[in-house]
Protein backbone atom coordinates (compact mmCIF):
# COMPACT_ATOMS: atom_id res chain seq x y z
CA UNK A 1 0.00 0.00 0.00
CA UNK A 2 2.92 2.34 0.87
CA UNK A 3 4.65 1.87 -2.20
CA UNK A 4 1.31 2.63 -4.18
CA UNK A 5 1.07 5.75 -2.40
CA UNK A 6 4.22 6.44 -2.72
CA UNK A 7 3.96 5.94 -6.79
CA UNK A 8 0.93 8.26 -6.84
CA UNK A 9 2.69 11.08 -4.79
CA UNK A 10 5.34 10.76 -7.52
CA UNK A 11 3.08 11.31 -10.53
CA UNK A 12 1.64 14.61 -8.62
CA UNK A 13 4.70 16.08 -7.51
CA UNK A 14 6.81 14.90 -11.23
CA UNK A 15 3.70 16.18 -13.19
CA UNK A 16 3.60 19.49 -12.09
CA UNK A 17 7.33 19.90 -12.66
CA UNK A 18 6.42 18.86 -16.15
CA UNK A 19 4.05 21.36 -16.82
CA UNK A 20 6.72 24.01 -17.33
CA UNK A 21 8.37 22.02 -19.51
CA UNK A 22 5.76 20.20 -22.06
CA UNK A 23 7.04 16.97 -22.96
CA UNK A 24 7.18 18.50 -26.51
CA UNK A 25 10.08 19.81 -25.45
CA UNK A 26 11.70 16.65 -24.47
CA UNK A 27 14.52 15.13 -26.68
CA UNK A 28 14.08 11.58 -26.67
CA UNK A 29 16.77 10.87 -29.46
CA UNK A 30 19.22 12.91 -28.14
CA UNK A 31 22.14 10.87 -28.16
CA UNK A 32 23.66 11.13 -24.14
CA UNK A 33 26.43 9.31 -22.26
CA UNK A 34 26.50 7.36 -18.78
CA UNK A 35 28.17 9.20 -16.07
CA UNK A 36 30.34 7.26 -13.59
CA UNK A 37 30.67 9.59 -10.07
CA UNK A 38 34.18 8.82 -9.30
CA UNK A 39 33.59 10.22 -5.43
CA UNK A 40 30.84 7.74 -4.43
CA UNK A 41 32.48 4.78 -6.78
CA UNK A 42 36.14 5.34 -5.67
CA UNK A 43 37.66 2.14 -6.82
CA UNK A 44 40.03 2.35 -3.90
CA UNK A 45 37.52 1.91 -1.66
CA UNK A 46 36.56 -2.05 -1.65
CA UNK A 47 33.02 -1.53 -0.90
CA UNK A 48 32.59 1.00 -3.76
CA UNK A 49 34.82 -1.47 -6.07
CA UNK A 50 32.02 -3.98 -5.88
CA UNK A 51 29.26 -1.64 -6.37
CA UNK A 52 30.99 -0.20 -9.80
CA UNK A 53 30.68 -3.88 -10.56
CA UNK A 54 27.19 -3.94 -10.24
CA UNK A 55 26.09 -0.44 -11.73
CA UNK A 56 28.48 -1.56 -14.78
CA UNK A 57 26.39 -4.86 -14.75
CA UNK A 58 23.14 -2.75 -15.46
CA UNK A 59 24.36 -0.46 -17.67
CA UNK A 60 25.53 -3.83 -20.16
CA UNK A 61 22.66 -5.18 -19.58
CA UNK A 62 19.54 -2.82 -19.64
CA UNK A 63 19.22 -1.50 -23.26
CA UNK A 64 17.73 1.44 -21.70
CA UNK A 65 21.40 2.58 -19.89
CA UNK A 66 23.24 0.93 -22.26
CA UNK A 67 22.97 3.45 -25.22
CA UNK A 68 21.50 6.46 -23.38
CA UNK A 69 19.38 8.44 -25.61
CA UNK A 70 17.15 11.21 -24.42
CA UNK A 71 19.60 11.97 -21.05
CA UNK A 72 23.18 11.75 -19.67
CA UNK A 73 22.89 8.52 -16.92
CA UNK A 74 24.51 9.52 -13.76
CA UNK A 75 25.54 6.60 -11.73
CA UNK A 76 26.43 7.41 -8.05
CA UNK A 77 26.44 5.41 -4.90
CA UNK A 78 25.50 6.79 -1.45
CA UNK A 79 26.44 4.37 1.84
CA UNK A 80 24.30 4.91 5.01
CA UNK A 81 25.64 3.68 8.51
CA UNK A 82 25.25 4.90 12.10
CA UNK A 83 25.81 3.34 15.08
CA UNK A 84 22.21 2.97 15.91
CA UNK A 85 21.78 0.35 12.42
CA UNK A 86 24.87 -1.93 13.99
CA UNK A 87 23.29 -2.22 17.30
CA UNK A 88 20.21 -4.72 15.25
CA UNK A 89 21.66 -7.87 15.91
CA UNK A 90 20.93 -9.10 12.00
CA UNK A 91 23.09 -5.92 10.71
CA UNK A 92 26.78 -6.86 8.71
CA UNK A 93 26.88 -5.67 5.64
CA UNK A 94 27.73 -2.21 4.97
CA UNK A 95 24.47 -0.87 3.34
CA UNK A 96 23.62 1.51 1.02
CA UNK A 97 21.65 2.37 -2.33
CA UNK A 98 23.00 2.45 -5.98
CA UNK A 99 21.33 5.45 -7.46
CA UNK A 100 20.42 6.31 -11.62
CA UNK A 101 19.76 9.86 -12.44
CA UNK A 102 18.33 9.82 -16.16
CA UNK A 103 18.76 13.89 -16.55
CA UNK A 104 16.59 14.51 -19.64
CA UNK A 105 17.64 16.94 -22.69
CA UNK A 106 15.01 20.13 -23.50
CA UNK A 107 15.08 21.73 -26.52
CA UNK A 108 14.56 24.90 -24.19
CA UNK A 109 15.90 25.13 -20.71
CA UNK A 110 19.00 22.64 -21.30
CA UNK A 111 19.36 19.68 -19.29
CA UNK A 112 17.05 18.70 -16.16
CA UNK A 113 19.58 18.09 -13.20
CA UNK A 114 16.99 19.25 -10.39
CA UNK A 115 15.28 16.47 -9.48
CA UNK A 116 15.73 14.68 -12.50
CA UNK A 117 13.92 10.71 -13.07
CA UNK A 118 15.41 8.44 -10.33
CA UNK A 119 15.84 4.75 -10.22
CA UNK A 120 17.91 3.12 -7.27
CA UNK A 121 17.99 0.38 -5.16
CA UNK A 122 19.37 -1.56 -1.95
CA UNK A 123 22.52 -3.14 -1.20
CA UNK A 124 23.03 -5.04 2.29
CA UNK A 125 20.32 -3.40 3.88
CA UNK A 126 18.13 -5.60 6.40
CA UNK A 127 15.79 -2.76 6.03
CA UNK A 128 14.22 -3.43 2.72
CA UNK A 129 12.43 -5.07 0.66
CA UNK A 130 9.68 -6.17 3.73
CA UNK A 131 7.35 -4.01 5.88
CA UNK A 132 9.02 -1.44 7.53
CA UNK A 133 11.08 -2.04 10.51
CA UNK A 134 9.55 -0.18 14.08
CA UNK A 135 11.27 2.72 15.28
CA UNK A 136 11.94 2.68 19.12
CA UNK A 137 14.02 5.12 20.68
CA UNK A 138 16.18 3.57 23.12
CA UNK A 139 18.37 5.83 24.87
CA UNK A 140 18.09 9.65 25.48
CA UNK A 141 21.74 11.42 26.75
CA UNK A 142 19.22 14.64 27.64
CA UNK A 143 16.82 12.62 30.50
CA UNK A 144 18.63 8.93 30.81
CA UNK A 145 21.06 7.98 32.86
CA UNK A 146 24.49 6.93 31.86
CA UNK A 147 24.49 3.98 33.03
CA UNK A 148 21.21 2.59 31.29
CA UNK A 149 22.73 3.16 28.02
CA UNK A 150 23.72 -0.15 26.71
CA UNK A 151 20.52 -1.93 28.07
CA UNK A 152 17.98 0.81 27.17
CA UNK A 153 19.51 0.71 23.70
CA UNK A 154 19.93 -2.99 23.16
CA UNK A 155 15.99 -3.19 24.16
CA UNK A 156 15.69 -0.61 21.29
CA UNK A 157 17.33 -2.40 19.03
CA UNK A 158 16.28 -5.57 19.73
CA UNK A 159 12.55 -4.37 18.53
CA UNK A 160 13.91 -2.62 15.42
CA UNK A 161 15.02 -5.55 14.00
CA UNK A 162 11.19 -6.76 13.75
CA UNK A 163 9.26 -6.50 10.40
CA UNK A 164 6.38 -7.87 9.17
CA UNK A 165 6.61 -9.25 5.72
CA UNK A 166 4.84 -9.36 2.58
CA UNK A 167 3.33 -12.36 1.26
CA UNK A 168 5.61 -14.77 -1.17
CA UNK A 169 4.84 -14.38 -4.33
CA UNK A 170 7.13 -16.45 -6.53
CA UNK A 171 10.77 -18.15 -6.30
CA UNK A 172 12.00 -16.99 -9.94
CA UNK A 173 15.35 -19.08 -9.66
CA UNK A 174 17.41 -19.98 -6.58
CA UNK A 175 18.72 -16.73 -5.19
CA UNK A 176 15.82 -14.67 -6.91
CA UNK A 177 12.59 -13.96 -4.94
CA UNK A 178 9.42 -12.05 -5.12
CA UNK A 179 7.02 -10.87 -2.31
CA UNK A 180 4.38 -8.56 -2.13
CA UNK A 181 4.10 -5.35 -2.98
CA UNK A 182 6.70 -5.42 -5.58
CA UNK A 183 9.96 -6.50 -3.57
CA UNK A 184 12.07 -8.62 -5.02
CA UNK A 185 14.93 -9.95 -3.27
CA UNK A 186 18.37 -10.70 -4.23
CA UNK A 187 20.47 -13.49 -2.13
CA UNK A 188 22.61 -16.56 -1.59
CA UNK A 189 20.49 -19.45 -1.66
CA UNK A 190 23.44 -21.38 -0.31
CA UNK A 191 23.01 -19.74 3.08
CA UNK A 192 20.67 -19.71 6.01
CA UNK A 193 17.38 -18.16 5.41
CA UNK A 194 17.91 -14.42 5.55
CA UNK A 195 14.35 -13.76 7.44
CA UNK A 196 13.59 -15.88 10.34
CA UNK A 197 10.12 -16.16 12.18
CA UNK A 198 9.57 -14.81 15.59
CA UNK A 199 6.84 -16.26 18.09
CA UNK A 200 4.82 -14.46 20.22
CA UNK A 201 6.39 -15.15 23.56
CA UNK A 202 9.74 -13.99 21.27
CA UNK A 203 7.57 -10.73 21.08
CA UNK A 204 6.58 -10.64 24.35
CA UNK A 205 9.86 -10.63 26.05
CA UNK A 206 11.69 -8.04 23.66
CA UNK A 207 8.68 -5.74 24.47
CA UNK A 208 9.00 -6.89 28.55
CA UNK A 209 12.23 -5.91 28.41
CA UNK A 210 11.96 -2.21 26.66
CA UNK A 211 8.64 -0.80 28.57
CA UNK A 212 10.73 -1.86 31.62
CA UNK A 213 13.58 0.37 31.00
CA UNK A 214 11.29 2.97 28.59
CA UNK A 215 7.77 4.43 28.74
CA UNK A 216 7.68 2.33 31.98
CA UNK A 217 3.88 3.78 31.97
CA UNK A 218 2.66 0.91 29.28
CA UNK A 219 4.51 -1.93 30.99
CA UNK A 220 1.35 -2.80 33.48
CA UNK A 221 -0.85 -2.86 30.15
CA UNK A 222 1.94 -5.05 28.04
CA UNK A 223 1.66 -7.59 31.36
CA UNK A 224 -2.22 -7.84 31.04
CA UNK A 225 -2.09 -8.65 27.82
CA UNK A 226 0.76 -10.98 27.82
CA UNK A 227 -1.37 -12.93 30.98
CA UNK A 228 -4.50 -13.32 28.98
CA UNK A 229 -2.33 -15.71 26.40
CA UNK A 230 -1.86 -19.58 26.50
CA UNK A 231 1.05 -21.55 26.44
CA UNK A 232 -0.22 -22.58 22.95
CA UNK A 233 -0.49 -18.61 21.96
CA UNK A 234 2.90 -17.62 23.17
CA UNK A 235 4.68 -20.27 21.50
CA UNK A 236 3.09 -19.98 18.16
CA UNK A 237 4.76 -17.61 15.28
CA UNK A 238 3.58 -14.09 15.88
CA UNK A 239 1.34 -12.22 13.11
CA UNK A 240 1.07 -8.20 12.85
CA UNK A 241 -2.05 -6.40 14.63
CA UNK A 242 -4.55 -7.21 17.53
CA UNK A 243 -7.81 -5.57 17.98
CA UNK A 244 -7.07 -5.81 21.81
CA UNK A 245 -3.81 -6.17 22.32
CA UNK A 246 -2.69 -2.34 21.53
CA UNK A 247 0.99 -2.36 23.32
CA UNK A 248 1.95 -6.18 22.64
CA UNK A 249 0.05 -5.40 19.22
CA UNK A 250 0.95 -9.23 17.59
CA UNK A 251 -1.53 -11.89 17.59
CA UNK A 252 -1.04 -16.06 17.33
CA UNK A 253 -1.07 -17.80 14.35
CA UNK A 254 -4.05 -19.73 16.17
CA UNK A 255 -5.91 -16.50 16.81
CA UNK A 256 -8.52 -17.50 13.76
CA UNK A 257 -10.60 -13.81 14.40
CA UNK A 258 -7.19 -11.76 14.41
CA UNK A 259 -5.57 -13.63 11.41
CA UNK A 260 -6.37 -10.91 9.05
CA UNK A 261 -4.88 -8.39 10.71
CA UNK A 262 -1.22 -8.37 9.08
CA UNK A 263 1.31 -10.37 8.13
CA UNK A 264 3.76 -12.66 10.02
CA UNK A 265 6.49 -11.28 11.85
CA UNK A 266 10.35 -11.72 11.26
CA UNK A 267 13.95 -10.62 11.89
CA UNK A 268 16.72 -10.73 9.63
CA UNK A 269 18.78 -13.93 10.82
CA UNK A 270 22.27 -13.18 11.62
CA UNK A 271 23.61 -16.57 10.38
CA UNK A 272 22.75 -15.41 6.89
CA UNK A 273 25.42 -13.61 6.41
CA UNK A 274 28.83 -14.94 5.45
CA UNK A 275 31.03 -13.41 7.89
CA UNK A 276 34.54 -15.10 6.23
CA UNK A 277 33.60 -12.55 3.71
CA UNK A 278 34.33 -8.64 4.41
CA UNK A 279 31.09 -6.17 5.53
CA UNK A 280 31.94 -4.97 1.99
CA UNK A 281 31.10 -7.68 0.14
CA UNK A 282 27.72 -7.59 -1.78
CA UNK A 283 25.59 -10.39 -0.15
CA UNK A 284 21.71 -8.81 -0.15
CA UNK A 285 20.19 -6.72 -2.39
CA UNK A 286 16.46 -5.24 -2.51
CA UNK A 287 14.93 -3.99 -5.48
CA UNK A 288 11.08 -2.82 -6.82
CA UNK A 289 9.56 -4.54 -9.20
CA UNK A 290 5.85 -3.65 -9.48
CA UNK A 291 3.50 -4.79 -11.79
CA UNK A 292 2.12 -2.17 -13.50
CA UNK A 293 -1.43 -1.58 -15.32
CA UNK A 294 -1.08 -0.38 -18.70
CA UNK A 295 -3.07 2.64 -17.39
CA UNK A 296 -1.16 3.66 -15.20
CA UNK A 297 1.99 3.35 -17.46
CA UNK A 298 -0.02 5.63 -20.15
CA UNK A 299 -1.17 8.00 -17.15
CA UNK A 300 2.30 8.68 -16.41
CA UNK A 301 3.61 9.09 -19.92
CA UNK A 302 0.61 11.33 -20.34
CA UNK A 303 1.42 13.59 -17.26
CA UNK A 304 5.41 13.62 -17.55
CA UNK A 305 6.51 13.13 -21.02
CA UNK A 306 8.61 10.54 -20.67
CA UNK A 307 8.06 6.69 -19.48
CA UNK A 308 8.73 5.16 -15.77
CA UNK A 309 12.62 4.17 -16.59
CA UNK A 310 13.15 2.31 -13.53
CA UNK A 311 10.27 0.17 -15.18
CA UNK A 312 12.16 -0.29 -18.36
CA UNK A 313 15.13 -1.54 -16.51
CA UNK A 314 13.24 -4.05 -14.53
CA UNK A 315 11.65 -5.48 -17.84
CA UNK A 316 14.57 -5.59 -19.89
CA UNK A 317 16.82 -7.74 -17.85
CA UNK A 318 17.00 -11.14 -17.07
CA UNK A 319 15.55 -11.41 -13.13
CA UNK A 320 17.37 -14.86 -13.38
CA UNK A 321 20.78 -13.28 -13.84
CA UNK A 322 21.07 -10.76 -10.67
CA UNK A 323 21.79 -13.74 -8.78
CA UNK A 324 25.45 -13.51 -10.60
CA UNK A 325 25.57 -10.51 -8.54
CA UNK A 326 26.05 -11.98 -5.17
CA UNK A 327 29.52 -12.56 -4.05
CA UNK A 328 30.40 -15.82 -2.63
CA UNK A 329 33.92 -15.88 -2.22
Amino acid sequence: MAKKLAFVALIFIISYSALAQKSAEYLPEKPGKVILNQYSMNVADELHRNVKHVAEWFIQNAPVMTNPKGFDLWVYFTGYWNDKYKLQPGNYGRRGELNFDFRLFYKEGGQRTVEPPHWSFDINNTETGHGTNPNFPGWDNTKDPESLEKSMDKAAADLNDLFRVFPLVRDIVPGVRLYGGGNLIVFNPDRPPFWIPVTVREVANMKLAYYSLIEVHLLPYLKEEIAKLTEEELNAPAFSGHDEFFVLNVHPELDDKTNENGGQMMRFNPEYWDRSLPPTAIQFMTLYYPERTPDEKSDFYKYNGYPIFGDLVMNSIKLADLAGLIMKK
